[in-house]
């Protein structure tokens, strides 16, 4: 080297060495600060998620409960259409001029009974109008007869409850003098008991 000239710097020409243990230690930090991120984000998005469920969930419940008020306000509407329908069929069959009207009086037994009977001659159709029977056992069912030529026909068992407010169409006859209720077990009997007659009535004219 000649006299005169610059002496290059020692510290610029030598490169820096980095230890194993500092790149090991870089590494680690890296490591720790992507998990705590990754942690941080995910406990973000699981309370995202949490609160979007709980809100899905309420308005999913507040819909099914919109549901079924809906389904039971539909049940109740058909159900007092059907009401309404029946009683009109009633009435009609009540004002019907070609229809007898046959009142059933308690008998000396059941003095507070009371049915209706109301008979229409030429299409021989039969409607029974229950006005005041007690509930029956659950092993027992009212039977209507027909007293033709002096004999009972049997003209069917029918309801009572809600149904017992409105005409029940029991079977037809031709001919009839009178009409009973009897007391019989459930099903029905062929011959009607007559210590269970609780209500009787002979056809006017």
């Amino acid at each position: 080297m000649q006299e005169g000239e610059p002496v290059p710097d020692q510290d610029l020409q030598q490169p820096k060495i980095v230890s194993m243990q500092e790149t090991k230690s870089l590494s680690w930090k890296w490591l720790a600060v992507a998990a705590a991120v990754l942690l941080i984000g995910s406990l973000i998005l699981n309370y995202v998620f949490f609160n979007r469920y709980k809100e899905f969930k309420e308005y999913k419940d507040k819909y099914q409960s919109l549901l079924v008020s809906q389904n039971s306000i539909l049940s109740k509407s058909n159900l007092y259409k059907t009401r309404l329908e029946q009683m009109q069929e009633s009435m009609e069959i009540i004002q019907d001029p070609k229809v007898l009207k046959v009142p059933m009086p308690g008998t000396k037994a059941f003095p507070e009974a009371l049915a209706t009977v109301f008979w229409n001659p030429q299409s021989q159709e039969v409607y029974l109008k229950v006005n005041k029977l007690p509930e029956p056992a659950a092993d027992k069912q009212y039977q209507l007869w027909a007293i033709v030529d002096g004999k009972p026909v049997d003209m069917g068992v029918f309801e009572m409850g809600d149904t017992a407010s409105l005409l029940q169409k029991m079977k037809v006859t031709g001919k009839a003098q009178m009409f009973a209720v009897t007391l019989e077990k459930k099903g029905g009997a062929l011959q009607p008991t007559m210590e269970q007659m609780y209500v009787a009535g002979k056809i006017p004219g």
